[in-house]
């Protein structure tokens, strides 16, 4: 494992650093920002109009960050990112009691941001990384980031838990607000990579490779799942399970402990070929994972969950976005329209997480706040397992080499 990252280059390091930095400071407050907007209205309705409020925000300002990455480059984007979600907390930090009064500033706020970090984000994997090591690169890097979240989620938990009322969660934001500077100076040693001024975004539309047309509805349907699922209900129903801040704390430290083990097995022996494998399992293990928890929300159940949903989700993310990634370089000319490939993946995964959202909101009529959790958490996970029969006919077929790809 040292090996593989020692081979990185002093750019890549600088990069996987300033992400590491960010992720902690992230991770600081992640968590605990649902419980935070929960705890203004104990309803899940704020939570869901502040995901619908970035889920549409993203999809309207991905094309102004594409025009952005232009005019400068992707790293510039990256960095405004940093600055963007720096302003989200301290938005919380600046109306904190009457916050749900402006749930519409802080998600169009915070989708901003999202826009900007993942643009810069994704054009640097594919720009500082090849499609034979990547599954290793984003494995490394999900060591990387996860080393931050182990402990960040325990200090918030002990912070938050020694004060009384909302003084934790603030002092909570202000550390993560620190932390998005000190990131934010360290990307000024990540130089990135300019990309072309003229945009394929309709050339991209009409005429994209093969594989990136048919993974449109993973796409859509990876949305449907992040909209609410991973957004706010897990941490909500860990939370409900736990009994409080400095459970939850304890039991996200677990959880990243956990994925540690994940990223490291992964690294170590998951190669591009077992994408479709790596994927079906963890779909699998999240979902049954997910529906113990919510027929039996007690500890043993949460211990199981914090177990096993860490290294699911981990097989799940890194193979689809492996694979995403994939389509795209299967373009014989990526190179120049990987930006228009990256801006256009936001449109099936931002609907999608509008209509995640939007279903969640429709359950909300039917069910009571006691049912609704338990029942929404065991729903989502289904798409995931949906979405492997699709991966499987996108790509266990007879293929080109990469860039070689015929419509």
């Amino acid at each position: 494992m040292l090996s593989i990252f020692r081979s990185f280059s002093t750019e890549l390091k600088f990069y996987l650093l300033m992400n590491a930095l960010f992720t902690f400071g992230t991770s600081l407050s992640g968590v605990f920002q649902s419980v935070f907007l929960w705890k203004l209205d104990k309803t899940y309705s704020l939570l869901a109009y502040y995901s619908l409020y970035w889920s549409v925000a993203i999809i309207f300002s991905f094309g102004l960050c594409a025009w952005l990455a232009r005019k400068t480059s992707p790293m510039i984007t990256m960095r405004l990112g940093f600055v963007f979600y720096l302003i989200t907390y301290l938005i919380m930090l600046f109306f904190h009691d009457t916050l749900d009064e402006h749930i519409m500033l802080l998600g169009i706020s915070n989708g901003l941001a999202m826009s900007l970090y993942y643009v810069g984000m994704h054009m640097a994997v594919l720009d500082l990384t090849t499609n034979d090591k990547r599954d290793q690169f984003l494995y490394i890097q999900g060591i990387l980031f996860t080393i931050g979240g182990v402990i960040a989620p325990l200090l918030s938990g002990v912070m938050i838990s020694q004060f009384a009322g909302m003084l934790g969660y603030y002092i909570v934001f202000m550390a993560t607000c620190v932390f998005l500077f000190i990131a934010f100076i360290v990307s000024l040693r990540v130089k990135g990579h300019p990309v072309t001024t003229k945009s394929h975004f309709w050339e991209v539309i009409k005429n994209p490779s093969p594989e990136w047309k048919k993974m449109y509805s993973i796409m859509f349907a990876d949305g449907i799942v992040s909209g609410a699922f991973t957004t706010f209900l897990i941490t909500m129903m860990t939370f409900k399970v736990a009994g409080g801040e400095l459970n939850l704390g304890l039991y996200n430290t677990g959880a990243q402990i956990m994925s540690i083990v994940a990223f490291y097995m992964l690294a170590k022996f998951s190669k591009a070929k077992d994408r479709i494998t790596v994927f079906a399992i963890g779909s699998v293990t999240m979902l049954l994972s997910s529906v113990l928890i919510s027929a039996y929300p007690i500890f043993i159940s949460l211990v199981i969950f914090g177990l096993l949903s860490p290294i699911a989700m981990n097989m799940i993310g890194t193979s689809m976005n492996a694979m995403i990634y994939e389509s795209i370089e299967r373009d014989p000319d990526y190179k120049e329209k990987r930006l228009d490939y990256i801006i256009i993946r936001e449109i099936p995964l931002g609907v999608g997480r509008i209509i995640g959202v939007v279903l969640f909101l429709t359950m909300r009529k039917y069910f009571d706040l006691e049912e609704l959790l338990p029942i929404s958490f065991s729903i989502f996970p289904i798409v995931y397992v949906i979405m492997i029969p699709t991966l499987f006919f996108i790509w266990k077929k007879p293929k080109g080499k990469p860039g070689l790809g015929t419509n």
